[in-house]
Parts: structure tokens; C-alpha cells; sequence
């Protein structure tokens, strides 16, 4: 292990959570398509081992959201077409934090069509909530400030880690890449 990372969750214990996960999301979707949606970058080994673990007919694409510091503008991509009119949609995504992106990300999906949207996240940090959003599934909760490995990354490294960690004491960045700039400007929308 990194001398500067400190395991929170082992491949064990992760590969538990997603199969625990994946019947859950199998059972309440029984007999219906659904359309999960995975949020790029963090939650893409989670979705990866997620949709191999769903027992149900399943649609995939990615979403990638990008904002504009003129305007607040946010825009969605999908990654293939889509048309999302009447369709069933988990939404998978890597860390939820405040829950103002989730928020946003879920409206849109509604307004574009969607009969239903529900959220999967691997991490959740309560404690960090600023919305009304929940996950339907959380594979974890953290209180951790930096949470890495297993798809999560911070500045481009540690996402190929087999279990999630944390940073070590006294090797914290000193901001969150990005975090607050982005939830301010989603929260001038």
C-alpha cells in the first residue's frame, strides 16, 4: 500500500457492497428496462462492476456534465444518443457531497423526459449535504474529507487502487479540486 494512503474499505468488502447492491437494484426493477446512467470520471469501476452484477434487461451510456464560468451555463453529454422518454434511470455516481450536481443532474433528466430517476452513489457523505437528495443505493458513508481508489482519484492518481483509502494525515490537498467552484456555479442556475 501507498505510505501515504490508509485502506478505509478493502476489495472485500467493496465487492460485497456492489452485489448486495446489484440484487437490490434487480429486485425493485424486476421485468423492466433499465437505462443506467454512469457519471464520468469517479464511478466508472463501480458502474463497470455494478452493471455486471444486475440481473435485468439494461441500457448503458455515460454522462459527462461541464460547466461555464460566464453564465453558470452546465451542459449534459451523453456518450451515445439518447432518448430519455419514459425511461427508468439509476444514475451512478461515484462520490455524493452536497448533493447540489445530483439535484441539478436529476432535474434535467426528469425535464428531458425520464418517467424515473434514482441515484446510486459509492461514497456518501452526509455530513456534506446541502440538498434534499438521497441515494436509492450508497454503497458506503464517509466523513472522510479525501476518499480515493477503486475509480475515485485525486489529481489524476489513485483511481486504479483494488479498494478505497484515504489520505494520510498531513498529506491532504490544501482545497478540493474543483468541488466548490463547480457547486457555485450549479447553484446560480
Amino acid at each position: 500500500m501507498n505510505e501515504q494512503l490508509v485502506e478505509i474499505h478493502s476489495s472485500g468488502e467493496i465487492a460485497g457492497r456492489v452485489k448486495a447492491i446489484a440484487a437490490e437494484i434487480s429486485e425493485a426493477s424486476r421485468h423492466k428496462e433499465l437505462t443506467v446512467l454512469g457519471i464520468l470520471e469517479d464511478g466508472f469501476i463501480f458502474l463497470s462492476d455494478l452493471l455486471r452484477a444486475i440481473d435485468a434487461p439494461l441500457r448503458t451510456a455515460f454522462l459527462r456534465y461541464d460547466h461555464r464560468a460566464l453564465g453558470g451555463v452546465q451542459d449534459l453529454s451523453f456518450t451515445t444518443p439518447l432518448d430519455l422518454g419514459g425511461r427508468d434511470i439509476v444514475l451512478v455516481e461515484g462520490v455524493l457531497n452536497t448533493g447540489i450536481t445530483q439535484e441539478y443532474l436529476m432535474k434535467q433528466l426528469e425535464s428531458r423526459g425520464a418517467s424515473r430517476v434514482r441515484l446510486c452513489v459509492l461514497i456518501d457523505k452526509t455530513d456534506e449535504r446541502r440538498t434534499t437528495v438521497e441515494p436509492e443505493w450508497r454503497a458506503f458513508e464517509s466523513h472522510e474529507p479525501y476518499v480515493v481508489g477503486y475509480g475515485l482519484g485525486f489529481q489524476e492518481r489513485w483511481r486504479e487502487l483494488p479498494y478505497l483509502a484515504k489520505l494520510a494525515g498531513g498529506n491532504e490537498p490544501q482545497s478540493r479540486v474543483g468541488t466548490e467552484k463547480k457547486e457555485d456555479i450549479l447553484r446560480e442556475i
